[in-house]
């Protein structure tokens, strides 16, 4: 009956540590995930499609050179204080010094190409001043996404998710609803001062979870030799997430731009739920490898494909049937981009199916499968958006866009089954 096996599933005290840290963790995720949708409608509503087209691309290139500028110590934060708690402010103090003096070497890279690389290879010299508002905001989101992760190791996963997600989208939706900031290069700064604020909020919350006695560390060498290939990973992550954005920023209009950047953040609510499910089962993942318990890593991963499956197909389903409604709600001149939404809506939730899949062969020490699947991944974004994009606009920078996602998830399920012996997509078997 499936009430006397629901009953034997709750009776494990392990599933019950797990379904109740997803719970919470799907409770906070739900407010980051709105904190990212009210932030993205007021940006639209008050910027209008070509300041906001401005905005977000600017966004798209700092993303990318703030996960440079992180010298792939973000998966390697995960790994090594879930591992090992007690590692924890040692390596902690090393990510963030690497971080700091990359983040500064590629703010005063944007500082001084920003003129040149709007205006002659991007062809949109409005860009430039959004760019150099925008710089210091490479610091600001390295270092936060650091504690962020720090966090997520030792298993704060509330205090991970505010400071990853909820606390830069609540600035952003005061920045423009109560200051009444209303341009893209204002807005830029207030990214850059919000996100410096965040990165001290989130060290010093990271430093109060973790007691003085846990000042144990990790080599350079140890941490290099985890993080020189995840370094790969999260650059070409980047560029299959954002790629769309920056070719559609060569070839078209901002407010193609704009339309793109705002179906491709409603769409990823659709991945919301694995993200919330990966805070969770992420330092587990680490924890049982490194014990050889590869049953309870098998049902671990098994157990979250079901749940993140069952909580994203209601939103896919909204969004494959009233895609129009949705982008309505960012005003007029988005309604036309309803296809795109669908595009990329398609490619999230194939992302989410896979299951956790990524951090699986990461926090097994599979760190080069990893590294080898993003560089084919991301080159397939590069040159699919490229090429199609030329061809159908930004139709064709959504396919390329959700093609490379797919492709990526689907290779590292190929990886698990063959490093780890379980099929992550295969979840009715034991």
């Amino acid at each position: 009956m499936p009430v006397n096996k629901i009953k034997r599933v709750l009776n494990r005290s392990d599933n019950r540590e797990f379904i109740g840290a997803s719970i919470l963790a799907f409770a906070v995720r739900i407010l980051g995930a709105l904190a990212a949708f009210i932030a993205t409608f007021c940006i639209a509503r008050v910027l209008g499609a070509e300041e906001s087209g401005y905005y977000f691309l600017a966004f798209s290139i700092v993303s990318v050179l703030a996960a440079i500028s992180r010298g792939g110590m973000d998966n390697t934060v995960i790994r090594f204080i879930g591992a090992d708690p007690q590692q924890a402010r040692g390596i902690y103090r090393k990510a963030i010094a690497l971080a700091a003096i990359l983040s500064v070497a590629v703010a005063l890279a944007v500082t001084f190409s920003a003129e040149y690389f709007s205006t002659n290879v991007l062809n949109k010299p409005l860009l430039a001043p959004v760019l150099h508002s925008m710089a210091l905001g490479t610091l600001g989101l390295g270092i936060f996404t650091l504690a962020a992760n720090a966090l997520q190791g030792l298993r704060r996963v509330a205090a991970s998710i505010f400071i990853l997600n909820i606390a830069i989208n609540l600035a952003l939706v005061v920045a423009v609803s109560a200051l009444g900031i209303t341009t893209a290069s204002t807005l830029a700064w207030g990214y850059s001062i919000s996100s410096l604020l965040i990165a001290a909020l989130g060290s010093v919350l990271f430093w109060r979870h973790t007691p003085t006695q846990t000042d144990f560390s990790v080599s350079w060498r140890t941490l290099f030799a985890s993080a020189v290939p995840l370094w790969a990973v999260t650059i070409m992550s980047q560029l299959v997430q954002w790629s769309g954005q920056f070719v559609a920023g060569a070839y078209l209009p901002s407010t193609d731009v704009a339309q793109l950047a705002v179906a491709q953040r409603t769409a990823m609510l659709t991945s919301f739920v694995l993200i919330a499910i990966n805070l969770v089962v992420a330092p587990r993942f680490a924890a049982f490898y490194k014990n050889g318990e590869l049953e309870a890593l098998s049902a671990l991963a098994k157990k979250s494909v079901i749940m993140t499956s069952l909580l994203a197909l209601p939103i896919v389903a909204l969004m494959m049937l009233i895609p129009s409604f949705i982008m309505g709600f960012f005003g007029l001149e988005f309604v036309s981009g309803a296809t795109l939404l669908r595009v990329l809506a398609i490619g999230q939730f194939i992302n989410v199916i896979t299951g956790s899949v990524g951090f699986l062969l990461i926090m097994s020490g599979h760190e080069k499968d990893v590294r080898n699947v993003t560089l084919i991944s991301g080159s397939i974004a590069l040159l699919l958006t490229w090429l199609l994009t030329a061809q159908f606009g930004a139709i064709g920078a959504a396919s390329g866009t959700a093609i490379a996602v797919a492709t990526q998830n689907l290779l590292a399920v190929y990886l698990v089954k063959k490093r780890l012996g379980f099929n992550t997509l295969a979840v009715w078997r034991r």
